[in-house]
């Protein structure tokens, strides 16, 4: 799921990003604008990853850009052409045959966009980190080629939202024992879940698919190859895409009927139990650090542990936490499209003065986070709970959490999803708090997110031997 703030710590990603997922954001600094400097992993034919990274500048009214190719030893190539309206930017390279259009987005401080050289493909820029260009990143876990088994790039339709869906589907060459379809965290994702050059999604279905299970990875609606909206959906709109998926998949006469499970992280482990709970074909849910308490409890513990971690006095982080309180507990009460408060506007004027903000800047902090507390997928998140949907979930059902996992309290949410299904007498789940792991299942020092660019580790072997050897007790030996 989503909320955060990175060590890189110069960006506001945005609410979504911040709250359960894998994109991070700061409740301390504003979004920046399209000029800067921009980093994005561009993958290349042979599977290798490249970082690219932009410098864009206004002076006077003029824009200029330039482009380095870092791996490549190429700095400072200047952008032939280089045209920015409102929020879309399009520039070419002629020196590399690269032409890029893209759009940003000031919620998320992310320009999305298709970089075209010979052919098309997805390319979404991330500001660098402290606005300096970084050095290309370690990532050892991403598959390369050549890979033992199939590799299909696939569509298919959300025929209620009318919208299409693009992602990778592996397959092993040998019989499958059972599908997989992977459901990301909140913000927008790609289909590997991309972050500071990780790919987790793409490490797991590697790891699964060498196990003998196919696995489907797909772009969220209205990034990468997907169409739609992204940024007007909720999480029901996102569960309507994975239920669309398996629908997809038993559809495919290569695919072993009445086998197909649900894998999601963060706010995908949110999503996991609202398609199971709904359906009565899933096969199994394995939920990666998923929510299992009620969203403010969520947040509140999230946001505490956040503002800790940089450095805030107790005396502030407890006052904080009964604001937090009080702020999401009005905010939950609300209709999608009832306007905040005056009572709640107060408060964020508070809880923004107590985060450290100027006085010249607090109004604009404040109309910042109302904007993203109105936004149709917060009002529906945060009055979310979690506990119905575990309660009708009867798929063999397996939760994952980081012991450092600051986002998604691992005893907090375990010991409440543990609580549930021994209530509703689920006759087969099973919930690990794994020591040492972050909120991305990374081998961590502290959990904090500025850790996640650090560390090498894209997904930790022994998370991913933990599902396999799971999902090996119950297909493994009749596939």
């Amino acid at each position: 799921m989503q909320i955060l703030q990175s060590g890189i710590n110069s960006v506001k990603l945005g609410l979504k990003s911040l709250i359960l997922a894998t994109s991070l954001s700061s409740t301390y600094v504003m979004a920046g604008g399209i000029d800067g400097i921009w980093k994005a992993t561009f993958q290349v034919a042979n599977e290798e990853t490249l970082p690219v990274v932009i410098h864009i500048d206004q002076e006077n009214g003029d824009w200029t850009g330039v482009l380095d190719s870092p791996s490549q030893g190429k700095y400072g190539m200047e952008m032939s052409t280089l045209e920015i309206r409102s929020n879309s930017i399009a520039f070419e390279v002629e020196d590399l045959h690269i032409k890029y259009e893209g759009a940003y987005n000031n919620d998320v401080d992310l320009i999305f966009g298709t970089l075209t050289q010979r052919k098309s493909l997805p390319l979404n820029f991330r500001r660098a980190a402290d606005g300096t260009s970084d050095t290309p990143e370690n990532r050892p876990q991403t598959p390369k080629l050549p890979f033992p088994y199939a590799v299909e790039e696939v569509s298919f339709k959300n025929k209620t939202a009318n919208i299409t869906l693009s992602g990778t589907l592996t397959k092993p060459t040998s019989t499958v024992k059972a599908t997989a379809v992977l459901i990301s965290g909140s913000g927008p994702q790609d289909r590997d879940e991309t972050l500071f050059g990780h790919k987790p999604f793409a490490v797991i279905a590697d790891y699964l698919t060498r196990q003998g299970y196919a696995v489907l990875r797909y772009d969220d609606r209205g990034i990468g190859e997907s169409t739609g909206d992204f940024f007007t959906a909720t999480s029901a709109d996102f569960a309507s895409d994975t239920s669309a998926a398996v629908d997809y998949l038993n559809s495919r006469s290569d695919l072993p009927k009445g086998k197909v499970g649900l894998i999601g992280h963060s706010e995908g482990g949110m999503i996991a139990p609202i398609v199971a709970s709904n359906r009565e074909d899933i096969a199994f849910a394995i939920l990666l650090a998923g929510p299992g308490v009620k969203i403010p409890q969520l947040l509140v513990d999230q946001w505490y542990k956040d503002r800790k971690f940089n450095g805030l006095d107790k005396q502030k982080l407890k006052k904080l936490r009964e604001l937090d309180k009080e702020i999401f507990s009005l905010i939950s009460q609300l209709e999608e499209k009832e306007t905040i408060s005056g009572e709640i506007h107060q408060l964020l004027l508070k809880s923004a003065r107590l985060e450290g903000n100027q006085d010249d800047e607090l109004e604009a902090e404040v109309e910042q986070l109302k904007r993203q507390y109105s936004t149709p997928w917060f009002r529906y998140f945060l009055k979310f709970n979690p506990e119905p949907y575990l309660e009708q979930t009867k798929a063999p059902l397996l939760a994952l959490n980081g012991s450092l996992d600051f986002q998604v309290n691992a005893k907090m949410n375990l010991n409440n999803m543990h609580r549930v299904l021994s209530r509703t007498g689920h006759p087969d789940f099973q919930t690990f708090e794994l020591e040492q792991m972050n909120h991305l299942f990374q081998i961590a020092n502290k959990g904090s997110s500025s850790e996640y660019a650090e560390i090498e580790e894209s997904f930790s072997p022994k998370a991913l031997k933990i599902m396999s050897s799971w999902l090996n007790e119950r297909f493994g030996l009749n596939p």
